[in-house]
């Protein structure tokens, strides 16, 4: 077996690589049968280095987590510069989700969080508490935040499993189940705003 040849990179930069080996890596297993030794193969390092960067299972499994929502919730916030906040802007929302998951349903599946780790409902709370903050800061929009998070992520997972229809028509369906349950928000005296600071 040839050595392996490495390359020098910036911290950062070594850090991205080895996420996005495991990413690679973690497609269609479960990520507790995958060993240190194959991302560290995959990544073109040390399995200490791994180690060195993530401690754990657990911290590489979170790091993949938060590059994944982080490109989403990007995505999400460009599909929504400058739009008011109604029907439209919520069924470009959910057009960025329905794209993402078709793009690459594996790191859908983990920033939708069925992938777990011992951090998981830490840091599904603040994503909660971020989307929380468009609607007031109370008791019940987190409840509406947490529900409107949850509910895109399960149809859209759900579309993932078994597409029956194209992406559109889901966007369709997923939009006015949505749009129909923010409108009963009034009711409850809050009012949502544009994500303009998302």
């Amino acid at each position: 077996m040839a050595p392996r040849t490495r390359t020098r990179l910036a911290r950062e930069e070594r850090r991205e690589q080895i996420v996005d080996a495991a990413a690679d890596v973690f497609v269609g297993r479960d990520p507790a049968e995958v060993t240190f030794e194959e991302i560290a193969d995959a990544a073109g390092v040390s399995r200490a280095l791994v180690y060195n960067y993530f401690g754990d299972r657990h911290g590489l499994l979170e790091a993949v987590y938060q590059r994944n929502v982080e490109r989403l919730q990007g995505e999400v916030f460009d599909a929504l510069v400058g739009r008011t906040a109604d029907r439209d802007a919520l069924r470009a929302a959910v057009v960025v989700h329905l794209r993402f998951a078709q793009r690459d349903p594996a790191a859908y599946r983990y920033a939708a969080g069925q992938v777990r780790f011992p951090r998981l409902p830490e840091l599904l709370l603040l994503r909660v508490e971020r989307l929380a903050e468009l609607f007031g800061a109370s008791d019940e929009s987190i409840v509406v935040a947490r529900g409107l998070l949850a509910a895109v992520e399960a149809m859209v997972l759900q579309w993932l499993d078994d597409p029956r229809w194209e992406a559109d028509t889901a966007a369709d369906v997923i939009t006015s189940f949505l749009w129909d349950g923010m409108r009963g928000v009034d009711r409850l005296g809050l009012a949502y705003r544009p994500p303009q600071l998302v």
